[in-house]
């Protein structure tokens, strides 16, 4: 029987320690095409399917991490979001339901995150920048709670758009570009909880 990840066994590998540390292993996103064999070279994502859980990302108490395997394809991966401070502390973030919210609620804060966070997510997804180059280039004068809550959901989107770039792989699929369709669509008033999952198939 193949290795089953889920809320509980990720939880528990957390708090066990049980985890790989591969901390900044991706800056500037490579092209969509190339995510593959990039994560594979830094990551062994497509040549050890062993169970295995990477810490990706950290933000204060907030991390992010990847399970492999899944079961899509030979190289497929699931991010999770992990955070004492959430309920659920461990959860498979999703566009309308997570990251959905967490950018309607984010625009609220400032004026500038109102008018450049579609900017941001455009640059990050598109233009393949770094987090830390979005930032500095949109952001740089808020405060540090407001941009480390930006950071929060620029690397939570950064992992779900590698994982769709993986998983639907250019030129053949649409990867993440996709994911900017959600990201349009809540721009002009989309609900992320009523009216995506409607119009958009995850």
């Amino acid at each position: 029987m193949s290795w089953k990840w889920n809320e509980n066994t990720v939880l528990n590998a957390i708090r066990q320690g049980n985890v790989q540390k591969q901390l900044n292993v991706i800056d500037e996103l490579p092209r969509p095409a190339d995510v593959r064999n990039v994560l594979d070279d830094r990551l062994q994502i497509c040549r050890n399917r062993s169970p295995r859980l990477i810490l990706v990302e950290k933000v204060n108490d907030y991390e992010i991490y990847i399970s492999i395997p899944d079961g899509k394809s030979d190289c497929d991966f699931i991010v999770w979001r992990y955070s004492p401070n959430l309920n659920p502390p461990v959860k498979i973030p999703k566009h309308d339901e997570d990251l959905g919210s967490m950018y309607v609620d984010l625009k609220k804060k400032d004026s500038k995150i109102d008018e450049y966070l579609i900017n941001a997510t455009i640059r990050l997804l598109r233009d393949r920048w770094s987090v830390n180059q979005i930032i500095n280039h949109y952001f740089n004068d808020l405060s540090i709670t407001l941009k480390e809550e930006i950071r929060k959901f620029l690397v939570t989107l950064k992992w779900i758009g590698l994982q769709e770039d993986v998983n639907y792989p250019p030129p053949k699929y649409l990867g993440s570009k996709m994911t900017l369709a959600v990201y349009a669509l809540l721009e002009v008033g989309f609900d992320p909880k009523k009216d995506i999952r409607k119009i958009l198939r995850f």
